[in-house]
């Protein structure tokens, strides 16, 4: 009952109210890598989890799910963060829909997910793995040096000790996913598309104040260790 409480509360929210609320998670995400990664890994996969999270709010897929059916996060090659999912997913539906994380180890393994996390610990060939799913509507995250080049939609970086990510609009396209500009105006970098830029939300202000709004941006990103309720 809780859940569909909060399921119904999040639906009555405007598209404004949510991206107020993705702003204010996205700034203690900001605020808690730059602490995670110099102090512990524990933080690092808290933050990749609530950004994982959050991403699918910021997303449209093909078609309409139906209602009550499952939203589901597979993840190969990382332990850490699918605990974190784990821990948080139960209390938070994504897109008015239960939300659950799956951890498979090979890509034949990959059920009806939506979205796909390829962990640092992933050992396969990323370019081969996402060539076997190729035009399936699923939201693809790496976290891997080339992981943009090698066809993923949304990839992992570590810049000033902060946790950010880069987005490529081409590769979502050819899956028929829909980004949100609210997700591409925080991003590290948008490969593809109108929003192409190579230095992020900092890219289209002066040198001066590039410096203090991006982080400032970017410090609106999470409020709470944990994503607010949906």
């Amino acid at each position: 009952m809780i859940a569909q409480a909060r399921m119904a509360a999040w639906g009555r929210l405007t598209r404004t109210h949510r991206g107020a609320i993705f702003v204010g998670v996205l700034g203690i995400i900001c605020a808690l890598s730059r602490v995670g990664l110099a102090a512990e890994r524990y933080s690092a996969d808290a933050i990749k989890a609530a950004y994982l999270y959050r991403f699918a709010g910021y997303v449209q897929w093909p078609g309409r799910q139906q209602p009550g059916s499952p939203f589901t996060i597979d993840v190969i090659g990382d332990t850490g963060v699918a605990r974190e999912l784990q821990r948080l997913l139960p209390d938070h539906p994504i897109n008015g829909h239960p939300a659950g994380v799956q951890i498979i180890h090979r890509m034949d393994e990959l059920g009806p997910a939506q979205m796909l996390y390829l962990g640092s610990g992933y050992t396969g060939d990323v370019r081969t793995a996402l060539a076997s799913i190729a035009g399936r509507p699923v939201l693809v995250v790496t976290d891997e040096g080339h992981g943009l080049d090698d066809g993923s939609m949304i990839n992992f970086v570590e810049t000033d000790e902060r946790v950010r990510f880069e987005v490529s609009l081409t590769a979502a396209g050819r899956a028929g996913l829909n980004i949100s500009s609210e997700l591409l105006s925080v991003a590290a970098r948008v490969q593809g598309g109108h929003f192409q830029s190579s230095a992020g939300c900092g890219s289209k202000l002066p040198h001066s104040e590039g410096e203090i709004e991006c982080p400032r941006r970017l410090a609106a990103l999470a409020t709470k260790s944990r994503p607010a309720p949906r």
